[in-house]
């Protein structure tokens, strides 16, 4: 069989199994808003971006999902219920390392944290800093930590600090 025909028929057979991977469904979701997030603002707060929640709203539909924060601080108590809520994702959860975090409080209430974490990867060796981010909720005596998301990857990364800024982390 002639040389340009095996290459040929190879690039046919890659082009084809090629067409059969489709992309990873683990980043396409269909957003559908919180439910809180038609809450009121907290008392004495109006925030600019907010909507009406009512069904004749001319803009069409609920508050964003997301609004511009305040910046906050975190308590110690408070910061150990992050650390704990971030390290429970690491392979290793003993070889975390924290870089700076920033805290800040949405309009209606929950605490939005964002950070930096490194950690041993598989092969026990530290990846580099990851960005994190993720909201604190309940009360001071009985906080718990979720993780939104931790940027492993580039697009991972790109979406935490998108998020981050979003929120109103200016530098992290």
């Amino acid at each position: 069989m002639p040389r340009w025909l095996r290459l040929a028929a190879g690039f046919l057979a890659f082009g084809g199994l090629g067409a059969c991977v489709t992309e990873d469904t683990a980043y396409h979701f269909e957003y559908s808003p919180p439910p809180w997030a038609c809450a009121p603002p907290r008392p004495g707060r109006t925030p600019a971006q907010a909507k009406p929640c009512s069904p004749s709203d001319p803009q069409g539909g609920p508050a964003p999902a997301i609004l511009r924060g305040e910046p906050a601080k975190l308590d110690p108590q408070q910061q150990e219920v992050v650390i704990v809520g971030v390290t429970k994702w690491l392979k290793d959860r003993s070889s975390a390392r924290f870089g700076p975090m920033q805290v800040v409080r949405d309009p209606r209430g929950p605490v939005v944290v964002c950070g930096w974490i490194d950690g041993h990867n598989g092969v026990g060796a530290y990846r580099g800093m990851s960005p994190y981010i993720g909201v604190l909720t309940g009360p001071r005596n009985d906080a718990e930590f979720l993780v939104v998301g931790i940027g492993v990857s580039a697009r991972e990364r790109a979406e935490v600090l998108s998020l981050c800024a979003e929120v109103g982390v200016t530098s992290l």
